[in-house]
């Protein structure tokens, strides 16, 4: 399996005075048949991973699932509802009402990511993922196969709606007096050299060493 490359999203961190630019991602429009975590932009640490909703809480059709997706915003509805659309201006300088898909679902949270920025100017790029994580809402999301859960923290989400669908109010009200979060802690456990694997029926078998342990890792049913 490929996955789509996140490219040089890592220097993005040093943007914006340090404080790192803000790259939003639509999660895709493969449907069910597609996944998200493939996408090496919508699943790169460096971006915030946008999906969408429809008008009566439940996930378009053709949303992909994913762990990375953060939030949502809404969207275009499904085949029995098609006018619910997202009204902005087209290719040609004329107004639509027909917008649809995450294409439309991510640019409605840049804009919201907007207005908190410039609600608190000093934000830096982990601040906004904190703030999505923190003030999305369930409300009525609902979808048949995924199902919400909790966290280690006991946050809900969803691998189709993230954390839930954006808040601006929410989230301006918070970033006004936000602390922000200390800088991201980057360690190595380990690394492979020359990697030699065994794999047997059920097991691939790979000498991971580091300097604090040395031993064989085991991923089962890996092959």
């Amino acid at each position: 399996m490929q996955t789509l490359g996140s490219g040089g999203l890592a220097a993005s961190a040093q943007g914006r005075g340090g404080k790192g630019s803000i790259y939003v991602w639509a999660s895709g429009d493969g449907g069910s048949y597609d996944d998200c975590n493939c996408d090496g932009y919508a699943s790169s640490m460096w971006t915030i991973s946008i999906n969408s909703a429809i008008n009566d809480g439940r996930t378009a059709l053709y949303d992909e699932s994913c762990s990375s997706t953060l939030a949502s915003t809404f969207s275009n509805g499904r085949k029995r509802n098609p006018e619910a659309g997202v009204a902005t201006t087209d290719l040609y300088g004329n107004c639509t009402l027909r917008h649809s898909g995450t294409s439309a679902a991510a640019p409605e949270a840049a804009g919201v990511f907007a207005l908190a920025l410039e609600a608190n100017l000093g934000l830096t790029w982990r601040d906004m993922q904190h703030l999505t994580v923190l003030t999305s809402k369930r409300n009525q999301l609902h979808d048949e196969v995924h199902q919400w859960r909790r966290n280690g923290v006991g946050l809900e989400f969803n691998h189709l709606f993230g954390y839930g669908v954006l808040d601006a109010g929410a989230m301006v009200k918070m970033a006004r007096d936000w602390k922000t979060v200390p800088e991201r802690f980057h360690c190595v456990g380990g690394s492979v050299q020359d990697p030699e694997s065994k794999c047997t029926e059920r097991f691939v078998l790979i000498q991971i060493l580091s300097g604090i342990w040395s031993q064989k890792q085991h991923w089962k049913e890996a092959v």
